[in-house]
């Protein structure tokens, strides 16, 4: 799908979201777009008022929609909404059947949706377009994979309103980062280090723990064990690796081409 910037969001994001970057479509640029002054998070664009974000963080992933609210001039208008899942795990994983969907629809309807996109292992985006017909919402949904331990769906509401917003709004808009507070690392180097007994390896001076179950590339599960009995010093290998309870934590480890996964 061709990438664009919202040139309606690129201020907003600069003060409140970065580095999450929301797409629109080419033919949606307009020299209209505006911040309302009174709100950095009200952004006006093509006669549209965007408001805020939607956060869902029941589980273990966080579902976010710009925007919560959205207020246009007349019914009939379109209105477009991002939607971006921050996953707690690196994909794909176990439960990989998860989907984003929308339901509930209340003088609304859905006239278009992008197929969901994986922007790297953290990280699904998906739009949709949406014709308003009256006041009324949308529910948007991410639901967890079959069988997925770590939550079922991840829910909010967005409402759709004929006319201006009230002048105190008071919408704010969400960084995922922030909220899982998720660093991630994506590491290429030689293993010069195995430790089985503190279960660890290092690469290039960092130290990499190795935690839980993990899945390879035919399907077969594996342990920590199996996996740091995988890598050998003096291998190269790529991990991709985040910060959790002040550990580096490998989420992906990349041995001769073949992908273990995590989870």
């Amino acid at each position: 799908m061709e990438r664009k910037l919202i040139a309606a969001f690129i201020l907003c994001i600069l003060f409140t979201a970065l580095p999450f970057v929301v797409k629109w479509e080419e033919k949606r640029l307009s020299s209209t777009t505006s911040v309302l002054p009174s709100n950095s998070s009200v952004i006006a664009s093509n006669g549209v008022i965007y408001a805020g974000s939607a956060v869902s963080h029941e589980g273990s992933d966080l579902l976010c929609v710009v925007p919560a609210e959205a207020y246009v001039p007349e019914p009939g208008t379109e209105v477009i909404l991002n939607v971006t899942v921050k996953f707690k795990h690196a994909q794909p994983c176990p439960y990989s059947d998860w989907e984003i969907v929308t339901e509930n629809p209340e003088n609304v309807e859905v006239i278009n949706e992008t197929e969901t996109e994986l922007l790297d292992p953290y990280t699904a985006f998906k739009q949709y377009t949406v014709r308003v017909l009256g006041n009324g919402t949308l529910d948007v949904v991410f639901k967890y994979g079959s069988g997925c331990p770590y939550g079922t769906e991840e829910r909010v509401t967005i409402g759709f309103y004929i006319g201006q917003p009230p002048e105190d709004i008071n919408l704010t808009v969400t960084n995922p980062e922030e909220v899982l507070n998720v660093t991630t690392l994506n590491i290429t180097g030689v293993v010069e280090e195995v430790n089985l007994s503190d279960r660890y390896f290092v690469v290039e001076g960092q130290t990499i723990v190795v935690r839980g179950k993990w899945t390879g590339p035919d399907g077969a599960e594996y342990n920590w064990k199996d996996m740091l009995l995988l890598l050998h010093v003096g291998e190269r290998v790529e991990v991709l690796a985040s910060y959790e309870d002040n550990e580096l934590k490998a989420d992906v480890i990349i041995i001769n081409g073949q992908r273990f996964v995590r989870g």
